[in-house]
């Protein structure tokens, strides 16, 4: 693991002073995820420890110094790109399509089925698809790791607003996500594109009023 590290190092820095170098794998990280520890005196990065997931333990040596490297430019603030990380960005990307699915709602499963068709010319593969807490602040999320869309169950006697929510998050599967100067882009122009498609135009005037009335109803009653 140490070679892995210098070489990481070197490749994006090779002139720079190389600080102790050191690495730990962990179960306790969610699927893939990393972090890094920085010893400094003064101002001088004098040792990085890098924290990865054990699931990094069977990757190739391309995607683990990716990971590093992702890291050693948050470190220092730069943006080099190297092929390695790009193996990096593109397995995180599709890492949910090897994802076994697990139980999903059974509307969600059905709004699926209809956007799959509607939109997507029945190509994108099934998430896993559930409802979450009543959350009047995230309506939506996907997981890209997971490859798990999490609906708020505020939305859930509304049927046409959780298609739309939905659809929006299944965009963010399909679209996965791009890196623009060491930063993740979810929003793309081709995203909102796609986002402008859905049937009803009026649908984020109709979620805005729907969670005015909820926040309202909340304030007053409590419920």
């Amino acid at each position: 693991m140490k070679d892995i590290l210098q070489k990481a190092f070197k490749e994006i820095y090779p002139l720079k002073n190389m600080p102790k170098l050191n690495a730990k794998f962990s179960g306790k990280f969610s699927k893939y995820n990393a972090n890094v520890k920085i010893e400094k005196i003064g101002r001088t990065i004098t040792g990085l420890e890098f924290g990865l997931s054990s699931k990094f333990k069977d990757s190739d040596e391309s995607i683990i110094m990716g990971v590093i490297q992702h890291l050693l430019n948050k470190i220092y603030k730069t943006n080099i790109q190297t092929i390695n990380q790009e193996f990096y960005h593109n397995f995180i990307k599709h890492l949910g399509r090897y994802t076994k699915n697990k139980q999903s709602d059974e509307l969600l499963e059905e709004l699926f089925n209809e956007l799959n068709k509607e939109y997507f010319s029945e190509l994108l593969d099934k998430p896993t698809m559930i409802f979450g807490n009543k959350t009047l602040t995230v309506l939506g999320n996907y997981n890209y790791h997971k490859d798990l869309v999490t609906i708020s169950d505020a939305l859930k006697n509304e049927r046409e607003l959780v298609k739309y929510v939905l659809y929006h998050e299944l965009l963010h599967k399909k679209h996965s996500f791009k890196t623009k100067n060491g930063r993740g882009q979810y929003h793309t122009p081709a995203f909102r594109a796609d986002e402008r498609k859905f049937h009803d135009k009026d649908i984020e005037k109709k979620l805005t009023k729907h969670i005015r009335i909820k926040k309202l109803k909340k304030a007053f009653f409590g419920r």
